[in-house]
């Protein structure tokens, strides 16, 4: 197999190593003045009082868009490089694996506690 066709078929992967830095800058920044952190609002008695959309949950939906991202690069790039369609549906599933292994890594990862 040629390296060209490799790359191009581990390229939806490399979304997530693109983004890291940039979305972790833009987090930092933007997103959790602007939303909040996702540390809980407790009154007097030390309850929750209210669960708010913050930049945890935020981050969630930013990363789980970048899979379904993933997953229709994948699609795109198995139409024109793979032939037999059981590879392909292998090949898709695959990509939606790891895209959503990482994607729960990093929104772990970039969690406001």
């Amino acid at each position: 197999m040629k390296i060209r066709k490799v790359f191009k078929l581990i390229s939806p992967v490399f979304l997530f190593c693109v983004l890291f830095i940039p979305y972790q800058i833009v987090n930092s920044e933007f997103i959790v003045n602007w939303l909040g952190c996702g540390c809980p609002v407790v009154d007097e008695f030390g309850n929750a009082v209210q669960s708010n959309f913050n930049a945890n949950d935020f981050t969630t939906c930013f990363w789980h868009f970048i899979v379904i991202c993933a997953v229709a690069l994948a699609v795109f790039i198995s139409k024109k490089e793979i032939q037999k369609k059981w590879l392909k549906l292998i090949y898709i599933v695959i990509i939606l694996v790891v895209s959503l292994m990482i994607a729960n890594y990093f929104s772990v990862a970039f969690m406001w506690k």
